[in-house]
């Protein structure tokens, strides 16, 4: 069984439904109201240790009750959750979602709180930590990191994964308000974005397959080895090699009817994750991603949305 270690965010999400998203100005009657237990950093842990890795999270939430409730469902999902630390002095993260019902999409506003206080040492910590736990010396370890904790946490985290030999995935989203350095690209093997967050990096719109190889090119001679452009309905880019010979692939889409987009995301990374961590090739993992976030496209919620490897072999075998 592989290892992953995922840096990333814990975060209560207010989420509520809507027949549509409201114009600038308007207050909407909603049709639902729920809190969840969210952020792409448990989502993504959740999501890989379902998927059969050997997971461990490392973040920070406070000394509340939205804090409290993390523990027993990373304990129940098989997630390693002793460098998830609690602030004293601040906040457990929270998040303010509303979902469409005309289409199914979200939008999120978020406020990060005492995920933007995980310190670096406690990310080392972590990575000697599961790497001590390897059985096997074969077996592939594997670090996940987003931007909702602080920058020096998830600079911190590649910079040490790399020297520890890990394969590192960066899912740059949201993408932080100052400009992610070039130096931090160069650590990345594989850089997950969709189609906003590709956009952004790029400084080009990208809206169609073209325009996404256009802009892994420009990604790619920033440094990452691989770069991964998710396109919604129209699937996925994977491009990789040199900036001047890049090489691109078409991930195709799977058809289903989407409910809630909330944490397709993190299936996706999650499960490519936790594939590449029990040594299939990157193409597998890829096809088993793209698997796990259609499927979690088709239910609502982050975590009771996320599939099982199970579902996910199934859906693959239709």
């Amino acid at each position: 069984m592989g290892i992953v270690v995922v840096l990333g965010s814990l975060i209560t999400d207010l989420v509520a439904r809507a027949p549509r998203f409201p114009h600038p100005g308007e207050s909407l009657i909603g049709n639902d109201f729920g809190t969840f237990l969210g952020g792409k950093g448990i989502n993504q842990a959740v999501a890989a240790a379902r998927l059969g890795a050997q997971v461990a999270l490392v973040g920070r939430v406070g000394m509340d009750t939205f804090g409290d409730a993390f523990f027993p469902v990373l304990a129940h999902e098989n997630v390693d959750s002793s460098c998830v630390e609690r602030d004293t002095s601040i906040g457990t993260g929270v998040s303010v979602v509303i979902i469409s019902e005309e289409n199914g999409q979200n939008a999120i506003v978020v406020s990060p709180n005492a995920n933007l206080a995980v310190p670096g040492p406690t990310v080392e910590r972590a990575l000697r930590d599961a790497l001590d736990r390897k059985q096997k010396p074969e077996e592939a370890a594997i670090f996940l990191t987003q931007c909702e904790t602080s920058s020096i946490s998830y600079q911190t985290g590649l910079r040490r994964a790399r020297d520890l030999g890990m394969t590192t995935i960066l899912n740059a989203a949201p993408i932080p308000r100052e400009p992610l350095p070039d130096e931090l690209f160069a650590l990345v093997d594989i850089l997950v974005v969709n189609e906003v967050e590709a956009a952004a990096l790029s400084g080009q719109p990208v809206t169609t397959t073209q325009s996404a190889r256009t802009a892994a090119e420009q990604l790619l001679a920033r440094g990452p080895r691989h770069v991964i452009i998710t396109l919604g309905e129209q699937g996925g880019l994977w491009s990789t090699g040199a900036p001047t010979s890049p090489q691109h692939r078409n991930l195709p889409a799977i058809k289903i009817q989407a409910v809630d987009a909330t944490a397709a995301g993190d299936a996706f990374c999650g499960a490519l994750a936790a594939s590449l961590s029990q040594g299939q090739p990157l193409e597998a993992a890829l096809q088993r991603a793209s698997a796990a976030g259609a499927l979690t496209v088709t239910r609502q919620g982050a975590i009771a949305a996320l599939p099982t490897a199970q579902e996910v072999e199934q859906l693959l075998a239709k």
